[in-house]
């Protein structure tokens, strides 16, 4: 997998608590989650993933339980892409990451840049909404 997680921590204000889910397969802190089955998540891996609720607040693997941020937490995510600014608003794409978007994309977990970030798979302040 080329997916580079933070590595600062993943959460930088809460607004929510964390929610605890099943992984299915590994997750990497700070990547885009979306339900599988019954109280289980699994990263995204398609762009525009719709169903998209949170960010995973640390690496589990399979079958282990993991915390999500959800929406009203301001997280750190890695950018896919070309840079984002500040206000853009973002979807989760391949590997969990974030790229700016808008459109028939939008259904599930979004963020707001809080920050401009300029690299491609460079780490990014976001408010999940």
């Amino acid at each position: 997998m080329a997916y580079t997680a933070p590595t600062d921590d993943i959460i930088v204000q809460e607004g929510t608590f964390a929610y605890s889910f099943k992984c299915s397969g590994t997750i990497y802190p700070g990547q885009a989650v979306y339900p599988v089955a019954t109280m289980e998540v699994k990263a995204v891996s398609a762009n525009y993933e719709p169903g998209c609720i949170g960010v995973a607040a640390y690496k589990k693997t399979d079958d282990g339980y993991i915390g999500v941020y959800g929406p009203g937490n301001i997280v750190r995510v890695i950018v896919s892409g070309t840079a984002v600014a500040v206000s853009d608003r973002l979807l989760p794409v391949n590997e969990g990451k974030w790229k700016e978007g808008t459109g028939a994309h939008s259904s599930g977990c979004q963020a707001i840049a809080l920050e401009t970030q300029a690299t491609d798979n460079g780490t990014c302040r976001v408010l999940l909404i």
